[in-house]
Parts: C-alpha cells; sequence; structure tokens
C-alpha cells in the first residue's frame, strides 16, 4: 500500500488517469463516487488554497484518489475513489487517513454516494459516523411498464406553473441568457444558499465551466426576472446521457439545483420554477427525473413530494469518530 501524494494541484498527467479511474468505479458500482463538483475541479484546476488532492499510484498507475474542497468556518468536504481492480488492499483507508491528518482547522467529512455497501464498510471499520445523510428522489414522466425495475410507474399530471397575480406583476419566468445573467445569477444562488457552504460559493468561473459541459443546455434553466433585472429565483436542470442508474438506454433529467432569494421565499416561485422545469424534461422525452435534498430539508421533502416524487436512494456523509469533524 502506497503513502498518498497530497497536492494542491493535480498535475494534468494525473488528471486523466483519475478520471479514467473515477469511470470504472461508477460503472462498477453503479453509482458516481465523485460528483461533478469534483471532476470539473480535477479537469480544470481550483482556486489557489481551495482545495486538496490526494493520489495512491502502485506500479505506476493511479489506484486512490480523494479531494477536498476547503471552505472557511465549515469543515472540509471531501470524496474517495479507489479502482475497483484495486480494492480490498487497504487504499481507502489510506485516503480516510490522509484526508483526516491534513484536514482544516474545523474538520473533515467524506461523502459515500449511493451508500455502497463497500464504501460504508470502510469507513466505519476505521471509526468514521454518519454526519449528514442527502437523499436522492425520483419521478416518473412518462408511464413506465413491469419491465422497467419497480414497475410500472404511473407518470403524474403535472399543472402548468402559475403565479399568484401580485407575484407575477414583479417578475417573469424565462430561460437564462449566456453573457447577460450570469451575475445576476451568482447573487441570487449566493442569497438563496447563504446557509450552504458548496452551493453558495460558486464563483464566475464555477460558472462558466459548466456553461461549456456537454450537458448545458439554457432552455432548461429558468429563472425568475424581476423588473429591475435581478433574479428572485431559479431552476436549472440538467439531462444525463448515462441515465443516472435510472435507465439503460435513455438520458434522464435531473432537478439540478432550485434557489429562491430569501426575500421572495413564501411567494410560490420555487414550486412554478419546478413545474417549469419537469415540464421542459417532460416534453424532450425523458423517462425520468431525480433530484438531491439534503435530509433535514422537511419543507423540500414535503414539495417536492406533492408533486409525485419518491425516495430513490441516500447519500451519506461521514465525519471521523474523534470529534475530527
Amino acid at each position: 500500500m502506497s503513502t498518498p501524494l497530497v497536492t494542491d494541484n493535480l498535475a494534468p498527467e494525473l488528471a486523466e488517469p483519475v478520471l479514467a479511474m473515477a469511470e470504472a468505479a461508477r460503472a462498477a458500482d453503479g453509482v458516481a463516487a465523485l460528483s461533478e463538483h469534483t471532476l470539473l475541479r480535477i479537469r480544470h484546476g481550483a482556486p489557489s488554497g481551495s482545495s486538496r488532492f490526494h493520489v495512491v499510484s502502485e506500479g505506476g498507475r493511479v489506484v486512490g484518489f480523494a479531494f477536498v474542497e476547503r471552505i472557511a468556518g465549515e469543515p472540509d468536504s471531501g470524496e474517495v475513489v479507489v479502482d475497483p481492480a484495486h480494492r480490498r488492499s487497504g487504499h481507502g483507508s489510506a485516503l480516510l487517513r490522509s484526508v483526516r491528518d491534513d484536514a482544516g482547522p474545523d474538520g473533515v467529512r467524506v461523502w459515500a454516494h449511493g451508500r455502497t455497501p463497500e464504501a460504508v464498510s470502510v469507513a466505519t471499520a476505521d471509526g468514521w459516523v454518519p454526519a449528514r445523510e442527502l437523499h436522492k428522489m425520483r419521478l416518473p414522466l412518462r408511464d413506465l411498464g413491469p419491465e422497467v425495475p419497480g414497475g410500472p410507474w404511473t407518470a403524474p399530471e403535472l399543472p402548468e406553473p402559475a403565479l399568484r397575480p401580485e407575484v407575477a406583476e414583479k417578475v417573469r419566468i424565462r430561460p437564462f441568457v449566456v453573457g447577460q445573467d450570469e451575475q445576476a445569477w451568482l447573487e441570487a444562488n449566493a442569497r438563496a444558499f447563504a446557509d450552504h457552504p458548496e452551493q453558495g460559493a460558486l464563483t464566475l468561473d464555477d460558472l462558466l465551466q459548466r456553461e461549456v459541459e456537454d450537458w448545458f443546455d439554457p432552455r432548461g434553466f429558468f429563472v425568475a426576472a424581476t423588473n429591475s433585472g435581478s433574479i428572485a429565483a431559479y431552476h436549472w436542470t440538467k439531462t444525463h446521457a448515462d441515465g443516472a442508474g435510472l435507465s439503460d438506454d435513455e438520458p434522464v433529467g435531473e432537478v439540478y439545483v432550485v434557489g429562491v432569494n430569501p426575500a421572495w421565499q413564501g411567494t410560490g416561485l420555487g414550486r412554478a420554477l419546478t413545474l417549469a422545469g419537469l415540464i421542459h424534461l417532460r416534453d424532450a422525452g425523458l423517462p425520468w427525473v431525480h433530484l438531491y435534498v439534503d435530509g433535514d430539508n422537511e419543507a423540500a421533502v414535503r414539495l417536492y413530494e406533492s408533486l409525485g416524487f419518491s425516495m430513490w436512494d441516500t447519500d451519506v456523509m461521514f465525519a471521523p469518530g474523534d470529534g475530527r469533524g
């Protein structure tokens, strides 16, 4: 077992092997161990001082990797992946020790996406304990037969999004305009997620990196624009060409993120924008849409359940049992 290389900047010659290993793990596990945010950091690099990369190599081959994002005043947030062909060799434990020993002053926490038995086993064996849950919910966008796991599925009727008259006088729901709406969206996102260190800290570079991804489609990025040009709320949808574990042969949709400026909460904008995005994905012919929601966000869970979503899976964030997270 090799000692992980720890660095602020992942060398270009390591990026491709890490991405290839992560894809091999996704194919083997049926769930991605690394989030989109982490993949973008691998491809494009990270702002100085914001991240740490941990790489385990064996015989000249990358066999394990961890990424940690650092946000002031919060525990570091990490993800770990081990090559399926090199598991049960202690690499996962070595990476967990590495991110724990390298943690910032507020400690560290690490995600186990999909709560796979192997990931949970490694974490608990090393004394890590559950600290946060992120539920995954799903909704059929068309009727699906009994050949679909859990089927048959009946797609619910989606009402057309409607704004209250007093709200409709002040905002208009429209698609995001590339080259025009970036700054207004960043301001709205920061306000909507002021208490969410990962989403609320997104920068212009983060947004621009997503705009050039193959999946980006401004037609599925809905904003509630005010008469003054600011953004009161938004719903950004995403299409997964690989089926995201819901379909073997068709792309599926995602409620990528819904944000509402606190000054506009309680106006019905969140529900209206969510419906606008769901109808867009349905009309694109997609069979499924899924989303992620924090386990303790009961209001959001109730909203999505009222639209027909049901629980599908759960990601678990683990913290060291010694209290360092």
